[in-house]
């Protein structure tokens, strides 16, 4: 059911493929923790690469937080009178100039008959971090992300996967369907969280009903962080290639973004990816929020993530799928 193969880069960095059937291809790395590329399967059985990310070589050399852990504080935050490094001054941002996305990980993998589970570990001076992906036979992504802290600390970790259902990242996602069970967003100023209690989404943002993103461009994308309704979840749909993605989480939070800006180290043959190539569930605790992040070895972190794989077939894709 899965076949497994490894890329050893160096002596260091290696990349692990875990495919299913014809359905399912996602590859790993231990650098960042990360998962660098998944393809999924059409209504034509075309095996397509969902995400967008550098080349491989641009990848490994410039860090881009694309399918990497963010952590162990991710998102934008004001420094006060905290020990956080000003590493995109004068905030704190994305775990910092040596985050999680930069380090190689201890990695281990379990096979059991309808599953198979990657566990990356990473041990520190103040904390044991673990990071697992569990693949099944439904064609379910599990992300579960453990951190063990020795003493009290901020923790906020989440993915950075741009997903493109169009399968080529030459083609932006303003031709998907995307819905999210939220009515309540964060505002900031100067790209900061400004208070604990989110807002009214405006009529623009909201997508608590299925709707396309070919809103993006008179709304200049989304960057935002919104808040979840009861049931954590959201979905991405292809209006024509059947490909769908729903994504599940036991976090508050989740920060859509949707590639708005072209960026160099994003390109293939040296041609620049277009903006709006993709768009993040980053699912997390909301930033600048530091009281809610603080965690001690009393009070450990646990998160859990999960992101299911499908093909519809000729069905109404305006349809509400269940969360």
């Amino acid at each position: 059911m899965f076949d497994i193969s490894y890329e050893f880069v160096d002596k260091q960095v290696n990349f692990t493929k875990i495919r299913l059937n014809n359905k399912l291809e996602i590859i790993f790395s231990n650098l960042g923790a990360s998962i660098f590329e998944i393809k999924l399967s059409d209504k034509s059985s075309r095996l397509e690469n969902i995400l967008v990310s550098p080349m491989k070589e641009i990848w490994l050399k410039d860090r881009t937080f694309a399918g990497s852990i963010v952590g162990p504080l991710a998102g934008r935050y004001a420094v006060n009178h905290t020990q956080l490094e000003k590493n995109r001054p004068p905030i704190h941002f994305h775990g910092g100039s040596n985050g999680w996305d930069k380090h190689l990980w201890e990695q281990s993998i379990i096979e059991e008959t309808n599953q198979i589970s990657l566990t990356f570990s990473y041990f520190h001076l103040n904390y044991d971090a673990y990071i697992t992906y569990t693949i099944d036979s439904d064609c379910n992504l599990m992300m579960e992300i453990d951190v063990q802290p020795k003493i009290e600390m901020y923790i906020n970790p989440t993915n950075h996967m741009y997903f493109n259902l169009n399968g080529s990242a030459f083609l932006p996602v303003t031709n998907h369907l995307f819905q999210i069970d939220s009515n309540t967003v964060f505002s900031e100023c100067n790209g900061l969280i400004q208070s604990s209690f989110p807002d009214l989404v405006p009529e623009s943002l909201d997508f608590h009903t299925l709707r396309s993103l070919n809103l993006l461009e008179q709304n200049n994308g989304i960057n935002h962080t919104f808040q979840f309704g009861k049931n954590h979840s959201g979905i991405l749909k292809h209006p024509t290639n059947g490909r769908q993605v729903i994504f599940k989480t036991t976090l508050p939070s989740v920060v859509i973004y949707t590639f708005n800006s072209q960026q160099e180290t994003f390109s293939k043959n040296h041609v620049l990816y277009p903006i709006y190539s993709g768009i993040t569930f980053e699912t997390q605790y909301p930033a600048n929020q530091l009281g809610i992040v603080t965690f001690t070895p009393l009070h450990p972190y646990y998160s859990k993530t999960t992101y299911n794989f499908s093909v519809k077939e000729d069905e109404d894709v305006t349809k509400n799928d269940s969360y």
